[in-house]
């Protein structure tokens, strides 16, 4: 387990022992969220379904997260001027993340 993971699950520890406690004064609630107004709905066979959650779940996020930040991070691709060269290097990028989690999956 990596520092940031042993930092994260001690905060959820601290966080469940103290899920009624108060609001101090001064904290900032926010929903970072709120700005997204708008519901897509999107048709996935069974198979596909099954992939993304599957991979959702090796992220350690949920489906409907993952498949947001792919959409987020094909249309910022898609609004910024590269080369070829560059868009394929990209691909590439992807395709061995994908190499990756699909090893330490295999791993485990």
């Amino acid at each position: 387990m990596s520092d940031i993971e042993k930092i994260i699950e001690a905060e959820t520890e601290a966080s469940e022992e103290n899920r009624d406690a108060p609001i101090t004064e001064g904290t900032k609630i926010t929903r970072p969220n709120q700005g997204r107004s708008t519901v897509y709905s999107i048709r996935l066979n069974p198979e596909e379904v099954t992939a993304l959650q599957s991979i959702a779940d090796a992220a350690g996020v949920p489906g409907s997260t993952l498949a947001r930040s792919w959409i987020v991070q094909r249309i910022q691709e898609e609004q910024t001027t590269v080369s070829d060269a560059e868009a394929e290097l990209r691909a590439a990028q992807r395709h061995l993340t994908h190499l990756q989690q699909h090893l330490r999956r295999q791993a485990s």
